[in-house]
């Protein structure tokens, strides 16, 4: 008996999906429709723009008739429509179900100014019961059309979007990403590498390489050896016939990247019309490309003494700016500083250059001054990597008693470690030399006053720290090093010293960086 009533069953559902089904299927203004079946239930949610609550999503038994149960936004601090013109808001859902879990994916569009420049961004939640929703997770990328999708297989979950080439040319294609549920980051990582297709047609169809994936250093134990992230390759040929490939990759050291996201070059040869890169063989650090000679000669020093109007290119500032914070004069540079500082996501009073070397010194010697600083006012260096990751020595009134101290200020994941010693005098009159010393695995923080030769290192921190971004937020750059002052939100005083720099060293040291990622920790 109970397999006939299965069998009843199954009879009246394909008799139910054999139904007319009359278009549209849900009246009224519904566009974007994303359709899932979880067992016998369907659900479609569409898009809502400007109105509140967002994203409808409806069920149907039989796929023709719709019933609306709820929407996917229904809280002011998950879908902020304050000023959304019409058009705008909660675009283009797509509907998923793995883990247990309902997953929406959808996207927002706050204006459409043009000179504003704020482009959709998309977003992700999960419900159990398609009633109660998560907090909303926001996804690195921008575009439109988003789309989560778990591999069957691998269990690994993809983003799938229509998203630029960049935000210069904005070339639209289709955009795929391995994506992290829990913080949405969408990033260069040990997977990335580089895949081809060809075709005869710029409109396809395409024929993906034999070869592929051209670069992944992930392919060979994944994330043993140091050489990792590679991809987001160009090709390039010289006038004798050779070819290469420029591509970026990061060196992971002890599983962090302090340097960030470099750019490499590999061999190209050529097999039936498609490329291979460094003959199949993974990216090493101790293999040259083309001819051997040997080891990496070392880069000599470099010098700046400001005793040029120009100073060397390889000097950057954060962000824009809108006025002048720095003179070039007599063979100096005199700091313009304002109330802003590297913990400031504005524009302050600091000089930057990429750390080029995972074993180097950056050296810094400050103007001396006559007068004295407030307790607000710093002058110093950085090693930087963002707003919430700096790692500063410098020289500020002291804390508990009269004069100048030198302080050090270490910005772990948004933590900080404080520490101030007395220089035993109110004025800056003799040669004060700041240093970092950077290590693979550690910034060492010193100074050497007066006619000493070898710096006295006070603290140091664990190189890792200038390789990651607080949780909930991202950084695709590298480490820096800076010389800042600043008056930490107020105003320099008029009556304050003139402060700056006398001259930047950077040493440079053998860096014999293994193959594989594996280091004595002690």
């Amino acid at each position: 008996m109970r397999g006939n009533n299965v069998f009843l069953g199954l009879w009246l559902t394909m008799a139910s999906l054999s139904r007319a089904i009359h278009n549209p299927i849900i009246s009224g203004w519904n566009p974007d429709p994303s359709i899932l079946r979880v067992q016998d239930d369907y659900y479609i949610a569409t898009s809502s723009f400007e109105y509140f609550p967002g994203i409808p999503i409806y069920k149907s038994r039989d796929l023709s008739n719709w019933t609306l149960i709820s929407h996917a936004f229904a809280q002011p601090d998950q879908l902020q429509l304050y000023g959304t013109p019409t058009g705008a808001g909660a675009w283009a859902p797509s509907l998923a179900h793995f883990d247990g879990r309902f997953w929406i994916a959808s996207m927002t569009r706050w204006t459409y100014d043009p000179v504003a420049r704020v482009w959709p961004r998309v977003f992700f939640a999960s419900s159990v019961d398609l009633i109660h929703w998560s907090e909303l997770t926001w996804a690195d990328p921008w575009g439109i059309d988003p789309e989560l999708f778990r591999d069957p297989l691998s269990r690994k979950t993809y983003l799938n979007l229509m998203a630029p080439n960049n935000n210069q040319d904005r070339l639209w294609g289709i955009y795929q990403c391995e994506i992290s549920l829990q913080d949405g980051s969408c990033g260069t990582d040990d997977q990335h590498r580089s895949t081809i297709a060809r075709s005869r047609s710029a409109e396809g169809p395409f024929e993906a390489g034999p070869n592929n994936p051209l670069l992944f250093n992930g392919a060979y134990g994944f994330d043993n050896l140091t050489v990792q992230s590679t991809g987001h390759a160009t090709m390039v040929d010289t006038p004798s016939g050779e070819w290469y490939a420029a591509f970026l990759a990061r060196r992971k050291i002890n599983g962090s990247s302090p340097l960030g996201r470099e750019t490499f070059l590999t061999s190209v040869t050529w097999k039936d019309g498609w490329p291979i890169f460094n003959d199949g063989n993974p990216i090493l650090l101790s293999k040259e490309v083309g001819p051997v000679t040997g080891k990496r000669r070392i880069p000599d020093p470099f010098v700046e003494d400001f005793s040029r109007q120009k100073m060397d290119p390889g000097w950057y500032q954060l962000r824009t700016p809108y006025t002048k914070n720095f003179n070039v004069r007599r063979g100096s540079l005199e700091l313009r500083p304002n109330v802003f500082s590297l913990s400031d996501r504005d524009t302050p009073a600091a000089l930057l250059r990429k750390q080029k070397s995972l074993n180097m010194t950056f050296s810094a010697e400050l103007l001396g001054f006559s007068g004295t600083l407030g307790p607000r006012n710093q002058v110093g260096i950085s090693s930087y990597l963002s707003e919430f990751q700096h790692q500063d020595i410098g020289v500020t009134a002291c804390a508990n008693a009269t004069g100048l101290c030198l302080y050090t200020e270490l910005r772990q994941n948004q933590t900080l470690q404080y520490h101030q010693v007395p220089l035993n005098t109110s004025s800056l009159k003799e040669p004060l030399m700041l240093h970092i010393r950077a290590t693979p695995l550690r910034y060492q923080f010193g100074y050497s006053l007066g006619n000493a030769v070898q710096p006295k290192y006070i603290t140091e921190i664990d190189s890792s720290w200038q390789a990651f971004a607080p949780a909930n937020f991202f950084v695709f750059s590298g480490a820096s090093f800076a010389i800042f002052a600043t008056g930490l939100g107020e105003p320099w005083p008029r009556d304050g010293p003139v402060v700056g720099f006398k001259q930047v060293t950077e040493t440079y040291y053998e860096e014999n960086i293994p193959d594989y990622d594996v280091w004595d920790k002690e």
